[in-house]
């Protein structure tokens, strides 16, 4: 299984500027996250694997929206696209479900983030455990992911 070491190698690979946060408890869900670090929810960014027609792709949204699974189907030209299951989560990105960053993948995955992702200066990812964060600009996020940047969110 894969941690924020493998976070922090693969960014500083990259000459990426960032900082991996160890926080006391859990931050297995955005709400939790964005409390422990002191930020507003839209800075935490989720990823999510998600399987369309059998493919799966990165997809991120900020911590106060969710994955329109029919906008991320239309945009990949799938008739569905589903959340991937935990095994599968584990399989193709070596960590576990809640603790997934959008970096130092086990496998590569297209990625595909909605714009308000990269709307803040700075945004808090998953740092490869429930209990780190990845915390960097979100301009060198966005250019290290080369993500296919579609609306892919839903509020409320």
């Amino acid at each position: 299984m894969r941690s924020f070491a493998d976070v922090h190698d693969a960014l500083r690979a990259q000459g990426v500027d960032h900082e991996i946060i160890q926080l006391p408890s859990s931050s297995r869900s955005a709400e939790l996250a964005a409390e422990a670090l002191g930020v507003p929810v839209s800075w935490v960014v989720k990823s999510l694997v998600f399987v369309a027609d059998g493919q799966p792709v990165l997809a991120l949204v900020d911590g106060e929206a969710t994955v329109d699974t029919e906008a991320l189907a239309r945009v990949l030209g799938a008739r569905a696209a589903v959340l991937a299951r935990g095994r599968e989560v584990r399989e193709l990105t070596g960590y576990k479900p809640g603790a997934v960053p959008p970096v130092g993948l086990e496998t590569d995955l297209p990625v595909l983030a909605d714009p308000a992702v990269f709307e803040p200066e700075v945004v808090y990812c998953g740092g490869g455990t429930t209990t780190a964060m990845l915390r960097v600009r979100a301009r060198d996020l966005e250019r290290l992911l080369a993500a296919r940047v579609v609306s892919i969110a839903r509020r409320g």
